[in-house]
């Protein structure tokens, strides 16, 4: 049976396009990263409030494509990110965090799903790739996870209202034989979305520096079950539909 689960993200400097998955940490982990004593305590600290102000679950997606039409659900959302100190590089190159939301419902998990957002110096930037990978101006390429959706802020941003789009689709080329989290989902009679900070990664020149965060939850979101699936908080003027599937699943 073929399966696609694609990933697309749109931000305010950059667009990324991912695979959705269900990732280990233990895996994010094992990516490319050197000890660094000198910035453990800047890695260690907290950059980013992400706050979902709207999700939308739907659960009869379609969508045409080469060779075939897919079929399955979307999960998106609207976040927005918060920076939390006034200089948070101090003399380093970027920071980025990595978040999980794990989905799941009255009977069990379903799926995770990961967002990362990330600060960077206006004189280095970085671009997610779709396999997780970023590259940096000074030729820095860090092999990172697949991400269901990224954001990069800087100098010159604005510390809150930045918005990011977490953007996630699980499909299947057969109508009559959807994946496994597209059953759990339509079967669910209650939603559910936990936040969590799932680890940071610190940028020094050529050292990249890994560091695993807590399991404190940081959102708890009860989906409202709809007629075509499940929906979160309120869609408002102002919230940019983007992609433009966003509100119409």
């Amino acid at each position: 049976m073929y399966i696609e689960k694609k990933l697309i993200a749109c931000c305010i400097l950059a667009i990324s396009i991912g695979i959705a998955t269900i990732v280990p940490l233990e895996y994010l982990m094992a990516a490319q990263a050197q000890p660094a004593d000198n910035i453990q305590t800047l890695a260690a600290e907290p950059l980013f409030d992400v706050n979902a102000l709207y999700v939308n679950c739907n659960l009869n997606h379609t969508r045409e494509t080469l060779p075939s039409t897919l079929y399955g659900a979307t999960i998106n959302g609207l976040l927005n990110m918060t920076v939390l100190k006034p200089n948070p590089l101090q003399e380093y190159d970027a920071k980025i965090e990595y978040y999980q939301f794990r989905v799941y419902s009255d009977e069990g998990p379903i799926v995770n799903m990961t967002f990362c957002v990330g600060y960077a110096n206006l004189t280095l930037t970085w671009l997610i790739e779709g396999d997780g990978t970023i590259g940096f101006t000074n030729g820095l390429t860090y092999n990172g996870t697949l991400v269901d959706g990224g954001l990069t802020v800087g100098d010159g941003f604005a510390s809150t209202n930045n918005t990011g789009f977490l953007c996630g689709e699980i499909v299947s080329a057969d109508p009559n034989s959807p994946p496994q989290a597209v059953t759990q989902l339509r079967n669910a009679d209650t939603l559910y979305i936990d936040v969590y900070r799932q680890c940071t990664l610190t940028v020094k020149g050529e050292i990249t520096v890994m560091t695993p965060e807590n399991n404190d939850v940081l959102q708890h979101m009860v989906l409202t079950k709809t007629s075509t699936g499940f929906t979160y908080g309120t869609y408002s003027a102002g919230m940019a539909p983007i992609p433009p599937k966003l509100i119409t699943g």
